[in-house]
């Protein structure tokens, strides 16, 4: 059997899985997990991609990964060649570590994002072991498991800083509340039955997509079948605002000149941040992080990934920031 397409492109989601050679373990203790999600971060900090959700398993791992740039190859060889060597060195072994290359499953996330999180989470309680268990004690099995990102959806205080919980969040409704997270919770839990169990395999396209017929039809004629030309086939239709739109309604809510907002040495700082982070959000099906950058007066990628980040830690903590960033995207996602 053919090995499926790599397909790559701004503003791409994925669900990516890697399993252990011969199924062996890749976490041999919690040393090893911190080890592989701190290189995670770090790859994703480099590689300026987002990550929507993960877990760890004891012989594999599943990642919910967005791409501002074409580059998940890049991304997953680095991490993937790290994590590697560092497991080797440290368990004083050779060869490899994973069973052939990382399963990469293209994502229509408007359709399919929030289930791929719940899918993802409840990873924990799927395995053979605990499948004759009841239902309340596979829920406290999940709410103690550490190994995966559904703590930080349903408590603020258990997030980690390289995660993006937003965008899944606001699937749910408006806005991070504590009504949305037990909501979120409520959804995940929902899942644990014998109906649900094994049902996101079932409708894979081409071994590489899950997707709407349309979604399907855009990925084969852009990247299979290739006669129509890619810029002529909007792949994100959800995101078709213009960086002066973000600029106009950033300028609205925060109270302050628009051109401003364009500025390095901006007089509004906490709007300027908010502009880049939405900027960054909302525009990188069309451009990439370095085009976004040179929009905001030559800003490196770098200092993009750093900005975003800064501002994610400073809303755990403000209120204010945080109120002012979910009414702009409210209103960018009704623009």
């Amino acid at each position: 059997m053919a090995r499926p397409l790599r397909i790559e492109y701004p503003g791409a989601f994925y669900h990516v899985t890697c399993r252990g050679n011969e199924r062996k373990t890749i976490f041999r203790d919690d040393s090893d997990r911190y080890t592989f999600l701190d290189m995670l971060a770090a790859s994703l900090e480099t590689f300026t991609v987002s990550l929507h959700g993960y877990v760890l398993m004891n012989n594999h791992f599943h990642l919910i990964i967005e791409t501002h740039e074409a580059n998940l190859g890049k991304l997953m060889q680095r991490f993937n060649t790290a994590y590697t060597v560092y497991y080797n060195r440290c368990h004083n072994r050779n060869g490899h570590l994973y069973q052939g290359r990382y399963k990469a499953i293209l994502i229509d996330a408007d359709e399919y994002l929030l289930e791929l999180s719940r899918y993802v989470h409840l990873n924990p309680v799927r395995i053979r072991k605990f499948s004759r268990f009841p239902i309340d004690e596979k829920k406290t099995i999940l709410e103690s498991y550490r190994w995966s990102s559904y703590d930080g959806y349903t408590r603020r205080r258990q997030r980690q800083p390289f995660m993006t919980y937003d965008l899944i969040l606001t699937m749910m409704g408006d806005g991070d509340t504590p009504t949305l997270r037990r909501q979120y919770k409520r959804f995940v839990m929902s899942g644990i039955t014998d109906d649900l169990s094994g049902t996101y395999w079932n409708d894979i396209k081409w071994q590489m997509l899950k997707g709407t017929e349309d979604f399907a039809d855009r990925i084969y004629a852009t990247f299979i079948d290739r006669k129509t030309p890619p810029s002529s086939i909007p792949l994100s239709p959800r995101r078709t605002l213009t960086i002066d739109d973000i600029a106009g309604l950033v300028a609205a809510v925060c109270d302050v000149d628009k051109d401003d907002l364009y500025r390095k040495q901006s007089t509004s700082p906490v709007a300027r941040s908010l502009f880049m982070d939405l900027c960054c959000a909302y525009l990188n099906a069309r451009l990439s992080m370095t085009e976004i950058g040179r929009e905001l007066g030559n800003v490196s990628v770098a200092a993009l990934s750093h900005n975003n980040r800064r501002l994610r830690e400073r809303m755990d903590n403000d209120t204010t920031i945080r109120r002012l960033h979910e009414e702009i995207k409210k209103k960018l996602e009704k623009h």
